[in-house]
């Protein structure tokens, strides 16, 4: 496995080239498995009515990232 070094000022790109990255890492077969497993934890989920505050923002969270990005593929 590779460690992920982040190296790009992301503030400076313009939207379209960071589209065009989400569009390349996801629109293939390993990209969209990917996909499918975090919108199964996230989108997916439900807690149930005993769940505690924070756990529901915890989720809440995570399914914003991940409709975020999915709003990035178009």
């Amino acid at each position: 496995m590779t460690s992920c070094q982040i190296n790009y000022n992301i503030a400076a790109m313009p939207d379209e080239e960071i589209r065009r990255a989400f569009a390349k890492c996801f629109n293939t077969r390993e990209g969209q498995i990917v996909l499918a497993v975090l919108k199964r934890m996230t989108q997916e989920r439900y807690l149930g009515p005993d769940s505690s505050a924070d756990a529901l923002r915890h989720l809440e969270g995570q399914r914003q990232l991940v409709g975020y990005m999915l709003s990035l593929l178009g």
